[in-house]
């Protein structure tokens, strides 16, 4: 699902490049033939395969996996007829709501109770009903409303006769696969019931029906017996809210899953995953730190194993942008440069790892030429188009602070030489970062100058703290002198301890216990061990040791 929502990403992306140029032609006096024909190496040759190649390996997995919801969705339907059945889709997919977060309060939110709930192949012929609009492919609609106009250009057309075919297989095959999970649960096998599910839900997501995919998953999840079982199913509900773009199923369940007992310490691989899924939901929300460091954390064994939802390519790159655009020098030492683990994943991308040893030298010049060139790549990339401006902005900034930080004066010509910037580009930057605060100094427009505002004088602040270090030092030496010289003469200050009797256990509190040896001093008294008086005897018999003695005199 992940790889044909980025095929479509990239196909109506170049589309909507691709008309753009061309609507600029018409308005110039040029056809968008002749401007093909003219000139085969031009950007929208370039661009309309680039379309067209998306739409045949997206039309391809279609037919391979027999998603008929999506071939519909992009191909099997007007924009007029999409947008009047939008309504039905909306209620078709929000299906999934029900026992998702609770049955009650998911059946109030779909607004039919739980044992309402149409069957899998009622879902299937109201699918079957009519086209819907594009709107699982985390796109916010756009790819709905553009793809119609695009494949056409390329002679791409809907064959009815397969969506018939295909959809009659899926009915059968989602009958069979219902009947399987009512027979596992008349005979109360929890590991049946849960294979069931999973199987179900399996083919809901590969025929398309992401949310029917997500609700069969939820619903596994009582009949986990183990941490294993309960770290699969919140990875599958990780992918199904990464591909339905409901960010909250993914923190909510990587939150899950951490807290599994024995899953994160006892699967590597695992750990890594719920990593990836959390910077994912972080790189969502704006975090670009927090997420940046989520991603240089994934362990170099991962490899392949989660490219169904980001390849080890996209983790390099996630991770390497992100630290440039929010973190210090200090944390991109730490996290990119001097990690073993992130740096042999920098590997897999020579450009971003010549461009972050630029950054390292304060080449800024060739590191910005180097992150702008690529920029095309980003604005097609699913999860980072959203943010390329932003990154980028974030990343010259940082550049133009960094390379005015250890100046009094610089001169804008020579700063603007340095980045590839004329005067005006570079003076409108600078203006910029001194608005928003970045930078504490002041442009002289006759001069053409960037001047600090409030110079500070290291030199004085130097011999402040080496002032305020030698009279420390002073003050510490003289009290220790002066305690060694009171030592010395015997002018030391000692509590009075009370050697007037023994103390038992029960000594009042505050006052010192007397030593051991002046308690054997009290104790002694006599030279007698041991003195036992027999009363009317009048004498008293010393007993030095019971056992030499053979016994105790008779009385």
């Amino acid at each position: 699902e992940t790889r044909l929502q980025r095929l479509l990403f990239i196909a109506v992306s170049a589309g909507d490049a691709m008309t753009e140029l061309s609507n600029k032609h018409k308005a110039e006096g040029k056809g968008i033939s002749s401007s093909i024909g003219a000139d085969e190496d031009g950007a929208e040759h370039h661009l309309a395969i680039l379309c067209k190649s998306g739409y045949a390996m997206a039309l391809d997995q279609m037919q391979r996996l027999q998603n008929v919801l999506r071939y519909k969705q992009i191909f099997g339907a007007a924009p007029s007829i999409q947008d009047a059945n939008a309504s039905l889709q909306q209620r078709v997919e929000s299906l999934a709501v029900a026992s998702t977060i609770g049955n009650e309060q998911a059946a109030g939110e779909v607004g039919m109770p739980e044992q309402d709930a149409p069957s899998a192949s009622a879902i299937m012929s109201e699918v079957a009903a009519a086209p819907v609009s594009l709107d699982t492919a985390g796109t916010n609609g756009v790819m709905g409303q553009n793809a119609a106009r695009h494949y056409s250009i390329h002679g791409i057309q809907c064959d009815d006769d397969w969506v018939e075919r295909t959809q009659q297989q899926n009915s059968l095959k989602s009958e069979v696969l219902e009947s399987r999970l009512d027979t596992s649960k008349s005979r109360l096998n929890k590991e049946s019931i849960r294979a069931a599910y999973l199987e179900l839900g399996n083919f809901w997501k590969e025929i398309g029906m992401l949310k029917e995919s997500m609700r069969c998953h939820l619903r596994s999840r009582d009949f986990c017996t183990s941490s294993k079982q309960s770290g699969q199913m919140c990875l599958a509900v990780i992918r199904l809210g990464i591909d339905l773009r409901q960010f909250s199923y993914v923190n909510s369940y990587v939150t899950k899953a951490e807290n599994t007992v024995n899953l994160v310490s006892s699967e590597p691989l695992t750990a890594a995953k719920l990593r990836v899924s959390s910077g994912l939901f972080l790189l969502e929300n704006g975090n670009y730190a927090d997420a940046a460091k989520k991603f240089t954390e994934v362990s170099i064994d991962l490899g392949q194993e989660f490219n169904s939802v980001m390849s080890p390519e996209d983790i390099a790159l996630y991770g390497a942008v992100l630290s440039l655009a929010a973190l210090d020098r200090s944390e991109i030492q730490k996290h990119v440069i001097d990690s073993s683990t992130f740096k042999q994943r920098l590997e897999l991308l020579p450009w971003m790892r010549d461009a972050i040893r630029h950054f390292a030298r304060a080449e800024y010049g060739e590191f910005l030429s180097i992150v702008d060139s690529k920029k095309g790549d980003m604005y097609l990339d699913l999860h980072l188009h959203r943010h390329v401006d932003k990154i980028l902005e974030q990343i010259r900034d940082r550049c133009l602070v960094q390379y005015f930080f250890p100046y009094l004066s610089v001169s804008l010509e020579s700063m603007g030489k340095r980045f590839g910037m004329n005067i005006d580009k570079i003076e409108d930057a600078v203006a910029s970062l001194i608005e928003k605060g970045k930078i504490d100094a002041r442009i002289n427009s006759r001069d053409k100058t960037l001047v600090a505002k409030e110079v500070p004088n290291h030199r004085l602040e130097t011999l402040k703290k080496v002032k305020c270090l030698g009279d420390t030092f002073m003050a510490e030496t003289h009290s220790m002198i002066l305690r060694l010289s009171c030592l010395d003469a015997g002018l030391v200050v000692q509590s009075d301890v009370n050697v007037g009797g023994r103390r038992g256990r029960g000594y009042r509190r505050g006052r010192q216990r007397p030593s051991l040896a002046e308690d054997m001093e009290v104790s002694s008294d006599d030279d007698n061990d041991m003195m036992v008086d027999y009363g009317e005897m009048g004498s008293s018999v010393v007993l030095d040791n019971p056992e030499e003695e053979g016994k105790v005199p008779a009385m």
